[in-house]
């Protein structure tokens, strides 16, 4: 009888993690590395950044992939994922933990409650909803301070690297996935608030990503071996699939900007 789709999906983990170990034991000199995060790092319709990671390394890691599109820095944070993963970096010698999470929280499904209702007279600035902006921000910088903690003491030597996504475009242009569209994730948001100028529109977008990077800027300056992985500004305006993702082109601009940063403590391998 098949199973349900929680017992699948604890199998293929179960099994993912069955190479794991196989890998670490089979090839002791290659790197340790986990991937957790949202769809810059699981993106299903095209080559990622981690696909393209893997590939750069020409598959000499020992990875583990945790990450899954859709998810937020502070659902991965705050529930039953994190637990999860203090046991992974517990249980096996990583080395390098990449990260990517907060794009969902701040300019995805929860962009919402960050606008305010656009009113004549109002500037850009003032369709920021400044009190939950800050609230949202606090707590996705509360998110990745845990997420050093949790890496602190469980493997303090395993580095952390985290980055900040891209200048999105609210475009209004969702992603086709199987034949069934699914977003896009900024540009209805602001309509339902009567934000409809777009150049206001980039311009807010711009300015939740400016701040979610500072945070993560300060976050980094504060947390040896976590390291700043600089995106912002890597990607041409075609180099965008949707509102949220890059090209498979614009993926593996952004897996060369974590190579860069991998090589620092690869150099072998990156």
């Amino acid at each position: 009888m098949a199973g349900t789709p929680d017992t699948l999906t604890w199998k293929m983990q179960r099994q993912l993690e069955q190479f794991f170990f196989a890998s670490i034991h089979d090839h002791p000199d290659w790197p340790v590395i986990i991937s957790e995060g949202d769809s810059w790092f699981s993106f299903p319709i095209h080559a990622n950044t981690i696909d393209f990671l893997d590939e750069m390394a020409k598959h000499k890691i020992s990875l583990l992939r945790l990450e899954e599109s859709g998810d937020k820095a502070l659902r991965i944070m705050g529930g039953s994922q994190k637990a999860k993963l203090a046991g992974f970096l517990h249980r096996y010698p990583v080395q390098a933990l990449l990260f990517s999470g907060g794009g969902n929280d701040v300019v995805g499904e929860d962009l919402l409650p960050l606008l305010n209702h656009w009113q004549e007279g109002m500037s850009w600035q003032d369709c920021i909803n400044e009190d939950t902006a800050k609230s949202r921000l606090d707590a996705l910088r509360s998110a990745y301070l845990d997420l050093a903690h949790l890496r602190n003491e469980n493997r303090p030597d395993c580095k952390i690297y985290i980055h900040g996504y891209d200048w999105a475009i609210p475009s209004g242009k969702g992603a086709v996935l199987w034949g069934i569209k699914v977003g896009p994730w900024m540009k209805q948001y602001m309509t339902q608030k009567h934000i409809n100028d777009p150049t206001a529109q980039r311009a807010i977008i711009h300015e939740l990503l400016r701040r979610f990077n500072a945070m993560l800027d300060d976050v980094a300056a504060q947390n040896p071996n976590m390291v700043r992985v600089e995106t912002l500004g890597t990607l041409a305006e075609n180099e965008w699939n949707d509102e949220l993702h890059p090209s498979r082109k614009g993926f593996q601009k952004i897996a060369g900007k974590f190579r860069e940063k991998l090589h620092e403590q690869f150099p072998k391998t990156f």
